[in-house]
């Protein structure tokens, strides 16, 4: 007679290695890719990800086959699932103080004092030298190792490849998108540019403060098509004896500039905002012609003959 096998059945053995993820994010860098470029160079000082080797191969190895099944960086946080032996994912969050409104701002006043901050942002380069400001104001772009703080749900009470492994992802992301630091420490790159331009304008002798580039507006009553008035065409649209004061039909303002939008050439301020500022200029003088004509009655023509006689 057989024995009959304890309840629920063989207890499962756990898996020799960890729990393949499908579609999961792997590691790209090469072991001979040499040194990392800034600022993933500084986060990987600040992370210490080079302090344990045997812990860095095994979450180097567990990367290339793509453990990571979610990976998510934010305001003051870098989130990753990771995928171990178990059978239920890891949650490993690194988490650090971001900088509020007060600090950016204070940052934006010393990168606005030199150009070659807001040369280099608008070209789309993120060089080391960006950090500057932000130490200048007290506020560095990449948080000390204290401030740091790193979860992983294994529970483990020493450092984990899990945790590990999501930092390997974060360094990967930053070699290849560096400005996520921006992100990183709550603000937008996009934003921070377009800011940093701002208050680069506005510190040049506030030669710039007026020329600020026109911006695509909506106007509160369109336009009607012209399909919806091709029955005016043969049309004046009002009295002929109303021309001079009949009000001017709605329009865009700066039309040509907007549709041509920024001007590639460089200079102390934007070119489409010296031109945008000219026309403004010109309308307003060209109204005050109108309205010192308006008041000026008309005199008769002496050469125009009487229609009666």
């Amino acid at each position: 007679m057989s024995s009959t096998p304890p309840p629920g059945g063989m207890p499962r053995s756990k898996p020799e290695g960890p729990r393949r993820v499908r579609n999961g994010i792997r590691l790209r860098r090469k072991e001979d890719a040499g040194p990392r470029p800034w600022p993933a160079s500084a986060w990987s000082e600040r992370l210490d990800v080079e302090r344990d080797e045997v812990l860095l191969a095994e979450a180097k190895e567990c990367g290339r086959t793509g453990q990571t099944a979610k990976f998510e960086i934010g305001n003051g946080f870098v989130e990753a699932t990771v995928q171990g032996v178990e059978p239920r994912p890891h949650t490993v969050r690194i988490e650090f103080p971001s900088l509020n409104d007060t600090a950016w701002t204070r940052v934006l006043q010393y990168a606005a004092e030199g150009a070659i901050y807001a040369a280099k942002l608008l070209a789309g380069e993120f060089p080391e030298i960006v950090a500057e400001p932000f130490e200048s104001a007290g506020h560095p772009l990449i948080p000390a190792p204290e401030e740091i703080q790193r979860t992983c749900t294994c529970g483990e009470t020493e450092r984990c490849w899990h945790e590990l492994l999501a930092c390997l992802v974060l360094l990967e992301r930053l070699e290849d998108f560096p400005e996520f630091t921006l992100e990183m420490r709550g603000r937008n790159a996009e934003r921070f540019r377009n800011h940093l331009q701002e208050a680069r304008m506005l510190s040049t002798q506030g030669v710039s403060q007026a020329h600020t580039n026109p911006d695509i507006v909506r106007l509160a009553s369109p336009v009607g098509s012209i399909e919806s008035r091709i029955g005016e065409f043969w049309r004046p649209g009002f009295a002929l004896a109303e021309a001079r004061t009949a009000p001017l039909p709605e329009h865009v303002p700066q039309a040509l500039l907007r549709r041509l939008g920024p001007s590639p050439l460089e200079g102390r301020f934007p070119i489409t905002g010296l031109l945008a500022s000219i026309y403004d200029t010109i309308a307003e003088d060209a109204a005050r012609s109108i309205s010192s004509a308006l008041s000026t009655p008309l005199e008769d023509d002496p050469e125009v003959d009487d229609p009666d006689t």
